[in-house]
């Protein structure tokens, strides 16, 4: 990253493990370090900074207290001691199912171990030759051996990994007048925020040896041995800029592709002959039935036979942010002239074995979300801002045109489902949008597939906290969905693929959003476990709250990206249930969105 006159490497200090994919570890990054390049001497004093934290942060940890760093006089080894400190965040058990995600390596472990390709960045940087002439003039430090270069204070103040504020301000005065480029005032500032962007927010995911980018349907299955940048799918590649410089001089050691979003990751257990606890008996019936019981398990005991009919499952939720018209909440809206549109969002539902078992099926269903294909404003400085349509009709049906253009040649079929209202402020830009759709399904040629357009009224329909009306819209869109169908996958081929894709928005694409895509999620699950021959329905743990907590985190995450704050209706996307409780958090979380906005 290159601020004014400073470049930086951004190297990831911290992850956790979020999720494995047929037996290949996922992470989200937790904190990065940012190095200065200007000199070879600030590069190692960052490092050896960053080292002497990280160590300090891992005592606290572990409820140690913490001497001081040991005496070091040669940079080089104190460089090359840094593989064997860069440790892991400890997983949380709340955060994952216990016993899903069970890898404990290194991240210098990982990356000198050639995961992903990276072994030769490691082994060269780590190296007691360390860099020659040539790969430290492309990376910007002095070709000498750096014993009488001097970092800049500016740059020298803003290299740490939790950078300490007062030395930043300190920093900051010394620049102060002398300064004439603004961006040298801002470095601070702007450093702080990279931190907290791509460490503290949590919302930036990787894989080695995975492309995260892809979903089950799309994967490239050719030249595997290309390095994993060249393959992941540009729209959802977020540090691609940053790593441009990078790509173009073929360091491909330092190329480890970031996606935003969400990834998370539960196991469950389904019974194919689940207890009957539906049928009430009396006392004596009861006991008569547990000696039954107990009575075949004796015999089955006796020949050997085994009678569990449960099995264990993974489902794994996977949230890809595009990279066109990313922005926040009301500085982003609409559409762009190109087609693309503001939050979004492709989510793939992928089920399968704990274990991944190639023989056995591995499903995936994908949905997508964004906001309003037209041309729109709406100002932040109110709690219920009016839509103001921009350009004109021409204009705007050609970027809607242009739009599912885009998603008929990706996906195939499109069914929009638009959460809107009929009436007030939304059904400004929700009429439009209808009208634009129809004409577009009224002017295709027979070869070109018509858009399914569905306005299902979310806050009249689910008036009074009745978010389980949304049933009607599911009993709706069932025969669509069917039609559309999964992909389906076994030994690492396709068997099925999907043959089209629902489309949700609302106003943000945030809350009503994530309570129908939940919807929808759960239908296309019921369904896949009825072709593995469970019945979700009669289990007994119906309540699946290991479901509702995974859409629930998803829609958080995306919310906080997009909006600053978690979702609202989270609750009832957590236990569908919806209460007074639920409403007074949702006000708190407007207010704060409003703020922020």
């Amino acid at each position: 990253m290159t601020l004014s006159k400073s470049t930086f490497l951004i190297s990831i200090t911290r992850r956790r493990q979020v999720a494995q994919i047929e037996n290949k570890p996922i992470y989200v990054i937790t904190e990065v370090a940012l190095t200065p390049l200007s000199t070879q001497v600030a590069a190692q004093q960052a490092i050896k900074h960053t080292k002497s934290t990280l160590q300090k942060a891992d005592y606290h940890d572990e409820g140690l207290a913490y001497h001081g760093e040991s005496d070091e006089s040669d940079d080089e080894e104190s460089i090359r001691s840094v593989a064997s400190d860069l440790e892991d965040e400890v997983v949380h058990p709340e955060a994952v199912t216990p016993g899903l995600h069970k890898r404990t390596s290194s991240i210098a472990e990982d990356v000198i171990s050639k995961k992903g390709g990276y072994g030769r960045f490691a082994q060269n940087w780590f190296s007691k030759n360390g860099w020659n002439s040539g790969q430290k003039r492309n990376l910007g430090m002095t070709a000498t051996d750096g014993t009488d270069d001097r970092p800049s204070s500016s740059v020298k103040n803003a290299t740490t990994r939790t950078i300490d504020t007062d030395a930043l301000l300190k920093a900051k005065e010394n620049i102060g007048d002398k300064a004439e480029d603004v961006v040298e005032n801002l470095l601070p500032k702007l450093l702080r925020t990279t931190q907290m962007l791509f460490g503290t927010s949590q919302s930036y995911f990787f894989s080695y040896d995975y492309d995260l980018t892809r979903s089950f349907a799309n994967r490239r299955r050719t030249n595997l041995d290309l390095p994993l940048h060249t393959q992941v799918d540009p729209l959802y590649f977020w540090n691609r800029n940053l790593q441009k410089p990078l790509i173009e001089v073929g360091h491909h050691g330092f190329i480890l592709p970031l996606m935003q979003g969400f990834v998370g990751q539960r196991e469950f257990e389904v019974d194919f002959n689940p207890p009957q606890s539906t049928l009430r008996h009396e006392t004596s019936s009861m006991e008569l039935a547990d000696f039954a019981s107990a009575r075949v398990e004796d015999q089955s005991h006796e020949k050997g036979i085994s009678h569990n009919t449960k099995s264990s499952f993974s489902i794994t939720l996977i949230s890809r942010r595009s990279v066109k018209r990313a922005g926040l909440r009301y500085l982003r809206r609409g559409v762009d002239d190109e087609g693309n549109v503001a939050n979004s969002v492709e989510t793939e539902q992928i089920l399968s074995d704990n274990s991944w078992t190639a023989s056995k099926k591995i499903h995936s269903f994908v949905q997508i979300r964004g906001s309003i294909p037209i041309f729109f404003s709406q100002t932040p400085y109110s709690f219920k801002p009016v839509p103001q349509i921009q350009h004109s009709a021409e204009t705007n049906h050609a970027a809607l045109t242009q739009h599912f253009r885009h998603l008929n040649s990706k996906y195939g079929n499109v069914q929009v489902v638009s959460l809107v209202e009929k009436h007030g402020n939304e059904a400004i830009v929700g009429n439009a949008y209808q009208h634009h759709v129809q004409r577009l399904n009224d002017s295709r040629i027979v070869s070109d597939p018509e858009v399914g357009f569905e306005w299902f009224d979310f806050h009249n329909i689910c008036r009074g906290m009745k978010f389980e009306n949304v049933s009607l819209l599911m009993n709706t869109l069932g025969s669509k969905l069917d039609e559309f169908g999964h992909s389906v996958e076994v030994d690492g081929k396709p068997v099925s693929k999907q043959g089209g894709v629902l489309r949700v928005n609302c106003m943000d694409c945030l809350d009503r959003t994530n309570v129908v895509q939940s919807a929808c999620g759960r239908r296309a699950l019921e369904e896949q476990l009825k072709e593995e021959g469970f019945d979700l329905s009669v289990q007994v743990d119906q309540a699946t709250n290991w479901f509702n907590t995974l859409w629930a985190d998803n829609g958080d995450a995306i919310s906080k990206q997009y909006a600053s704050t978690a979702a609202l209706k989270g609750d009832f996307t957590r236990t569908r249930k919806r209460d007074y409780r639920g409403a007074l958090t949702d006000m708190g979380l407007s207010i704060t969105r409003f703020y922020s906005g």
